[in-house]
């Protein structure tokens, strides 16, 4: 019985110290997500995070830059549509399919815009294609930026579009609460892996035995 008792509780040691397997993120944006990669890695700890940003990126060119990446990791961020064109939707939901068809079955969460109207055109009708874009796609999360910075103005800086440290605070925590929520496919074959390395079926067929024997 003594033998028993240690092989269980071998067993459940074993099952606890499962290991913890660090989440992997890339970030796809252009000076919104310059601002916010310092406060990234404080609002999603543990996490390997990798920004491919610029000042002045469009969403045309998201996807090319994820597909020079080679091998993706699990989770992307994007941070592209605020330099466009407001007039140009047709474009914006071309480069969010071309995204997604590129990321695959990964986590993609895109922030939303918020920008002051240019030559009269409000970039309402590009947050209403991410949101349609996102219908039926469960790995497709939509951050509302825009709904954000409508209840803090005070974040913003003159151009009305770039924020000061507590907005891009606030812009990584919302980022790092999407992500977090959005589950990979891919994490299960892992998970089964590390349970098949321990033989599971063998430590109780020998539990067992050694109750048997007793």
């Amino acid at each position: 019985m003594r033998a028993a008792a240690l092989t269980l509780a071998a067993l459940s040691v074993a099952l606890v110290a499962a290991p913890a397997q660090a989440r992997e993120l890339i970030v796809n944006g252009d000076s919104l997500a310059v601002g916010t990669e310092p406060y990234l890695p404080g609002a999603l700890p543990g996490w390997q995070i990798e920004t491919s940003a610029s000042i002045s990126r469009h969403a045309s060119e998201g996807p090319a830059l994820l597909s020079a990446q080679g091998s993706l990791p699990g989770y992307i961020a994007v941070s592209l549509g605020t330099n466009d064109d407001p007039n140009m939707t047709d474009a914006f939901r071309s480069a969010i399919r071309e995204t997604m068809e590129v990321a695959g079955e990964r986590c993609v969460v895109w922030v939303n815009i918020y920008r002051p109207a240019v030559a009269g055109a409000t970039y309402d009708g590009y947050n209403s294609v991410l949101g349609e874009e996102a219908v039926g796609r469960p790995n497709l999360r939509v951050v509302d930026w825009h709904g954000l910075v409508s209840v803090h103005p005070e974040w913003l800086g003159p151009d009305g579009v770039h924020v000061n440290a507590a907005g891009y605070q606030a812009r990584a925590e919302a980022l790092a609460s999407a992500l977090r929520g959005c589950g990979r496919p891919e994490e299960a074959p892992d998970a089964a892996a590390w349970a098949a390395s321990l033989d599971l079926g063998g430590a109780l067929r020998r539990v067992l035995t050694l109750l048997r024997m007793a």
